[in-house]
């Protein structure tokens, strides 16, 4: 073998070796790239996870009815509720960019249907909590639409005072029962910590029991507080739409 076939010989050894040294660092980069990719998107992801607070306002208007009990219709809930004036607050926790859990509470001031007799007066007022979940799309962009689901537990308490002379009383009505809530929004994304938009909630159940209440105040005679509480035989559906806006911080 002479001396030109040796220098040839090498050079393609030096070739081959270079190439496949080639082939091994650009394999190990794709793959340091691809586990850089996944590190960052580990990392916004933690980034995402936190505690969340939120405040909700609008109005609700009811439809259905409230059920009946010893024969008697307990007619319509629009009939004696107009609608809800709901403050609501949430709390929870962001799993990660998209998805929370959380409890929320609300109070809201009602409007009745028609006037209070002449010399009484009346109030409506609707109490609920429960646990949502809810799905959040396109975290990363201004705005940002969401879903979700829940359940809870609604009373809804209508009250009359009256007073006579030295004797005063007020005639409660609470009525309770389980619900379904369903709602969605859109979020504008101000900055990293704060949000804020529209939603809808549509909420769903049955009222199961009533619990009227007497309080006498002053000389009544034989007038003495009473309190009694049973449950709806004939359970009917009633469902409440709410929109409004909804304030949210993350941190």
């Amino acid at each position: 073998m002479n001396t030109r076939m040796l220098w040839k010989l090498a050079s393609l050894s030096l070739v081959l070796s270079s190439s496949s040294a080639l082939a091994d660092s650009s394999w190990h980069n794709d793959g340091f790239m691809r586990k850089d990719v996944d590190f960052e998107a580990q990392e916004r992801a933690a980034e995402d996870r936190g505690l969340s607070f939120g405040l909700r306002a609008g109005f609700g208007a009811p439809f259905g009815k409230f059920g009946s009990m010893g024969g008697s219709s307990g007619g319509d809930v629009g009939d004696s509720v107009s609608g809800v004036i709901p403050l609501q607050v949430d709390a929870g926790y962001f799993f990660n960019s998209n998805l929370y859990l959380g409890a929320s509470f609300q109070y809201g001031l009602g409007s009745l249907k028609e006037d209070c007799t002449e010399g009484a007066s009346c109030s409506a007022r609707q109490l609920r909590f429960g646990v949502n979940l809810s799905y959040h799309f396109q975290p990363s962009e201004t705005l940002r639409p969401w879903v979700g689901a829940g359940v809870g537990y609604e009373t809804l308490d209508l009250g009359v005072s009256t007073s006579e002379g030295p004797l005063a009383a007020k005639v409660t009505t609470s009525i309770r029962g389980f619900e379904f809530a369903f709602q969605g929004g859109l979020d504008y994304r101000v900055n990293k910590l704060f949000s804020v938009g529209p939603f809808v909630t549509l909420t769903a159940g049955q009222y199961a029991t009533v619990k009227s209440s007497i309080e006498v105040d002053g000389d009544g005679g034989f007038f003495e507080d009473a309190e009694e509480s049973d449950d709806i035989e004939k359970k009917e559906f009633h469902a409440w739409l709410q929109g409004g806006v909804r304030l949210q911080l993350r941190f």
